[in-house]
């Protein structure tokens, strides 16, 4: 009896730290977590901070309407995911000057090869 009570106490206990781990940070988080991280590899000045972390809320709160509402229609939600990232990026650019773009637009590339490499894992059979 000891031993199922240990066993069912464990099981809970991983399930709540599982469940600790799954939290959905706010929009406001995760512009702020973005803009630092530009902040930091682009050097960005204040004025320039303001404006990607106003461009990143702005992603982030549409994204979010996006999932609470989303669309039957797959196409349809992945082209306005699209749209949105692109008029950020754009938004993005528009207050960069010419070396923090290349530096950017490094950044986005490196980002997407990474994305394909672990989607490629994902998808190679383990042996």
């Amino acid at each position: 009896m000891k031993k199922l009570l240990a066993l069912l106490s464990f099981i809970a206990l991983f399930n709540m730290a599982a469940k600790a781990q799954l939290t959905e940070k706010s929009p406001e988080q995760r512009a702020a977590h973005i803009t630092k991280a530009l902040s930091k590899r682009l050097n960005l000045t204040a004025a320039q901070a303001t404006q990607v972390n106003t461009a990143f809320l702005s992603q982030a709160t549409r994204m979010d309407s996006l999932k609470t509402n989303l669309s039957q229609d797959k196409k349809l939600n992945s082209l306005t995911r699209r749209s949105i990232v692109l008029a950020t990026e754009k938004q993005v650019l528009s207050v960069l000057n010419d070396d923090q773009k290349k530096q950017f637009m490094a950044w986005e590339q490196m980002k997407k090869d990474k994305h394909k490499q672990m989607k490629a894992q994902a998808v190679q059979p383990q042996s």
